[in-house]
């Protein structure tokens, strides 16, 4: 405070400047910046807009020069602002940088590249943000998006450089502008050993679906990225154009470890054929189903007369959506959603639809059957949703999620409104799981919880002749250990010696397992009595399962489902190499694996990866082979995400954009996306919201988070 003795004091009582302000002027500007706050005196600084260089950017885009660039600093306001690390540094605004963030901003928000132009925003900017901020026009704005998207491609190609594997999913879409593109997803494992996913191409393919085309496109993105020697495995639907064009593209890509295990086929899409068989049953039931919902949505005036009839019954309001004939779980979601309503819902339609064949259009006979088809559906819909994920391993779950739908498909083979749905999907079933793809067991055996013993008893519940289909998996996973062993060999320097309570020895086992499958469940792990334990998605062993009705019961055909599920045929000489490569296995990573206990870690949070990190130095050669068998998708979802993001971008308003175009922004959106781990739920979000939030009074519902994170479960795709 002023002392009244100075002569300051009365100059400011004048509201006059002291003559020592312009010391402690110097000083605010040299600590706060010459704009930050009023001057000492109460005035404000002068301000003067300087002409812009370019007419694109905000205050000018290009750099003053001379005396008043020096004086412009002068001016200039200094802001602070946090990093990451919690330290404080100078803010300064920069066009470029401001331009690069509206093409993310466009990018992930799938909005028009003319927004920079637009003079709401502008205006907006200006206002709640920043007044130095100018429009960029829609063509400064295209140019900006591939400067962008080739900054972060090679990024992403010095990325993938340092990864020694990739899994690839890839898909085919038919858009609404009668464009047909295909995607190629790399699937990966982290220095930090999480998994990755990163959309790698989104290509035109504007010739026929054959063959030799797909594998054309996806060997020149796999080029373009320069990952022709660590390709793991490429997981496909079921179609026969991909099952050809892998003939095409194995001698390309497979010279990471050879062939055996390169290509899969989608789970999802095989659970989607399994449902489809069966529902073909209900064609005319469901058909009814739709009629309703259809004469309901007809018009506004018919909206409105049901809005008032559920007022009147004291009921909340609501429409219903239709489902889509190739989306079975689409006709899940919508039963799960009209059946809760079914009383007064029933009741309108009898009393305004006109009667069918002289009966009602809706019958008590159509909502018992609905009801039962819904819960039998459920276990395809939750398989379908956790075999879906991306940012947990689904290869070691599939095994358990295959043993939960066959004793599925058995237990309603006894219900008699279910049991003609149930023979056509048990033969689309066995049709394509007779025989388990040898990477399912696998990834099940390199489960800690289950290893070598939990897989034997798994496959006793399913069949009582499993022993050839053990010893030919056990043969197999020693030799592809062999090829990693002879590839990555010198890491066994690294090696630790395994500490004494690794585990027992094999003679010891039975103490802990028992002599059958169901005899016990203390350290059993997966397939062993109560072992399998409930979990949630990312836990690692996923669904629980339980015995199965009429697997084991017999090995003859037609027995039960599992009756010669595992109907492999194994050749004298596969089985001697069986037995020889077991016998190699001495002293190898490997065996010292399949003697140490299983990990009684059923808890939710229990993470496969990260155990195997824990245990890379004990197992330093096994732990690279698991690193990427784990990584495997066993479904082409994330492929069919990458549509949804397409969807928007090339929307009716949008059509006119070129192919490159399209590319980039859906590229651009995913690898941002991926930084927060939000390019992909399990569930599909604007699927279910397309059934779910459709009330009629003015309550807001829904979420209303407008993510648009990935397809989610589009197991009904038919693509």
């Amino acid at each position: 405070m002023d002392d009244p003795s100075f002569c300051n004091f009365e100059l400011r009582l004048l509201g006059m400047r002291g003559d020592d302000e312009d010391d402690l002027e110097e000083e605010r500007v040299e600590v706060f910046g010459n704009t930050a706050s009023p001057r000492i005196d109460g005035s404000q600084p002068e301000t003067k807009t300087e002409p812009d260089d370019d007419g694109t950017g905000a205050g000018g885009n290009g750099a003053p020069s001379g005396s008043s660039a020096s004086n412009k600093r002068s001016r200039s306001q200094s802001m602070l602002r946090f990093n990451a690390d919690g330290s404080v540094s100078q803010w300064e605004y920069k066009p470029d940088v401001a331009r690069t963030e509206l093409v993310k901003l466009i990018a992930r928000e799938d909005l028009p590249l003319c927004f920079g132009e637009s003079a709401a925003f502008e205006e907006y900017i200006q206002k709640a943000h920043n007044p130095r901020f100018r429009s960029v026009s829609r063509q400064t704005t295209s140019r900006d998006v591939f400067k962008v998207f080739d900054s972060q491609r090679a990024m992403l190609i010095e990325t993938l450089k340092s990864v020694s594997s990739v899994a690839l999913t890839s898909d085919i879409w038919s858009g609404n502008a009668k464009e047909d593109y295909l995607s190629v997803v790399a699937h990966f494992v982290n220095s930090n050993w999480q998994l990755g996913k990163r959309i790698l191409g989104l290509v035109l393919i504007d010739v026929s679906h054959t063959a030799e085309n797909i594998s054309k496109r996806i060997l020149s993105v796999v080029q373009e990225y320069g990952l022709t020697d660590k390709i793991f495995s490429v997981t496909l639907d079921n179609a026969a154009a991909n099952t050809k064009a892998m003939d095409h593209l194995k001698p390309a890509i497979s010279g990471y470890v050879g062939d055996l295990y390169l290509h899969q086929c989608c789970a999802c899409h095989i659970i989607n054929l399994i449902v489809k068989a069966g529902l073909e049953i209900f064609k005319n039931m469901l058909a009814d189903f739709r009629s309703a919902i259809s004469f309901v949505n007809a018009s506004n005036q018919r909206i409105a007369l049901y809005k008032s009839f559920c007022i009147a019954k004291g009921v909340r309001p609501r429409k219903f959506g239709l489902d889509m004939d190739v989306r079975w779980n689409a006709t899940y979601l919508m039963l799960k959603n009209l059946l809760p309503h079914k009383g007064i819902f029933s009741v309108f339609i009898a009393t305004n639809h006109p009667p069918v064949n002289g009966h009602a259009l809706l019958t008590d006979l159509h909502w018992t059957i609905a009801e039962t088809v819904l819960l039998f559906l459920e276990q395809f819909y939750d398989s379908t949703v956790i075999m879906s994920g991306v940012y947990y391993p689904t290869s070691p779950l599939i095994m358990h999620h295959i043993l939960e739908i066959a004793g599925h498909l058995n237990t309603y083979e006894k219900d008699r409104n279910l049991r003609n749905v149930v023979v056509p999907m048990k033969s689309k079933f066995l049709s394509y799981w007779s025989e388990i793809p040898f990477l399912y067991s696998f990834a099940f055996i390199l489960d800690p919880r289950a290893k070598i013993r939990g897989f034997s008893n798994v496959l006793q519940i399913m069949t009582g002749n499993y022993s050839e289909y053990l010893t030919e998996v056990r043969a197999a996973l020693s030799d592809i250990y062999k090829k990693y062993e002879a590839k990555f060999g010198d890491v066994r320097l690294q090696r630790a010696t395994p500490s004494s309570s690794c585990g027992k020895k094999k003679t010891a086992w039975g103490k802990i397992f028992g002599s059958s499958a169901s005899g016990s469940s203390v350290g059993a792990g997966p397939g062993v009595g109560d072992g399998f334990a409930s979990a949630s998605p990312g836990a690692g062993l996923g669904a629980s399962a339980s015995p199965i009705p009429g697997f084991g019961a017999s090995a003859s055909p037609g027995a039960g489902l599992g009756a010669g599920l595992f109907s492999r045929r194994t050749s004298a000489t596969a089985l001697i190499q069986a037995v020889s490569s077991t016998a190699n296995m001495n002293a190898s990573e490997l065996s010292a694996y399949f003697d140490s206990d299983t990990v009684n870690q059923f808890d939710d949070d229990f993470n496969i990866l990260n155990w195997w990190h824990e245990h890379k130095h004990t197992y330093p050669i096994l732990s690279l082979l698991d690193r990427y068998v784990l990584n495997v998708p066993v479904s082409t979802i994330s492929s069919e995400s990458a549509f949804s993001l397409t969807g928007r971008i090339i929307e009716d308003r949008r059509r006119c954009l070129g192919l490159a175009m399209v590319q980039a922004l859906a590229l651009i959106k995913d690898w941002e996306q991926a930084e927060s781990k939000k390019q992909h739920s399990a569930e599909n979000k604007e699927l279910i919201k397309s059934f779910e939030y459709l009330y009629l009074d003015d309550e807001t519902t829904g979420d209303g988070d407008g993510t648009g994170t990935g397809d989610g479960a589009r197991a009904g795709t038919g693509t």
